[in-house]
């Protein structure tokens, strides 16, 4: 019988959840089923109906802030939607490249209303006939936009990976190499557990590519569909947790439950993950 590792360095207190899988059903029912299940600190998923970026004026943001304290929850990290919205920071199209950095900077705004430190952030993308090198560059530029006025307000911005159709950086090299030419002290890098599940990385080869780097982690089980409810994939999330317990991880991990197979039930699905990633945690 294999002896089960104990966790020695990874805590509950750095467990997110989040209103990733409440996106069709309203902010307050996303919010009361977070407080009911016992949550305090969240990744707050900005997308429609919730808190559209384009939409949402100073007011709503200040609105959004009360609602929160109401429900007892935190936000920690902000993240806009930018994979089913044309939000892309590294479009060709420079009006298109516009808007999409002036979809962070509000984002920026809003998680310093909110007090939230972290911003997950995807690089943008181009068509997938372009050359990978023009992509880059305007991912870059566009970046150090960003990053300069995420420094300003003491954000960090963390770059996720993810295939080429939703962002440039596709593995944890590939993230550090980004973070590396913007130059910014606010720009840092991100784990997927779930993306790491079709990108073929393990969690030990992504912590050691990122190092210094790692501030935030996703946490959802994959394949053969991702972001699923933990257990109900094939990823080794306890030996994931047990890569970042080794290396002393002190950043968030947050439930990136976000599956359509849980459209009707949003309330099961972060339930039962909230609790499995506090036994592994435990354990």
């Amino acid at each position: 019988c294999e002896r089960i590792r104990v966790m020695k360095n990874l805590k509950r207190s750095q467990i997110l959840t989040s209103n990733y899988p409440y996106y069709k059903y309203s902010l307050n029912y996303a919010l009361d089923s977070l407080h009911r299940m016992g949550a305090e600190q969240i990744e707050f998923y900005a997308c429609f109906p919730h808190f559209h970026m384009d939409d949402i004026t100073y007011r709503d943001i200040k609105s959004l802030k009360k609602k929160l304290k109401d429900f007892g929850l935190k936000a920690m990290c902000v993240t806009p939607e930018q994979c089913l919205y044309p939000v892309n920071i590294a479009a060709f199209d420079i009006a298109a490249r516009n808007r999409s950095i002036n979809v962070f900077k509000k984002t920026i705004e809003t998680a310093a209303e909110l007090e939230a430190d972290t911003i997950v952030t995807l690089c943008g993308y181009g068509t997938i006939d372009e050359k990978d090198e023009d992509v880059w560059k305007r991912s870059v530029d566009s970046m150090r936009i960003l990053g300069d006025m995420a420094e300003a307000y003491n954000i960090e911005m963390v770059l996720e990976t993810s295939p080429r159709e939703y962002t440039t950086t596709h593995t944890a090299k590939e993230a550090v190499r980004m973070i590396e030419e913007i130059g910014s002290p606010a720009v840092k890098g991100m784990i997927d557990t779930a993306t790491l599940g079709f990108s073929k990385e393990t969690m030990k080869q992504a912590v050691q590519d990122l190092g210094k780097y790692l501030r935030h982690v996703h946490v959802a089980d994959g394949i053969p569909n991702g972001h699923l409810i933990l257990g109900e994939g094939e990823l080794d999330i306890r030996g994931m947790l047990h890569e970042l317990d080794e290396v002393n991880y002190q950043g968030m991990l947050s439930l990136e439950i976000l599956n359509d197979k849980y459209m009707r039930t949003p309330h099961e699905a972060m339930q039962i993950s909230f609790e499995m990633l506090k036994k592994y945690i435990d354990q």
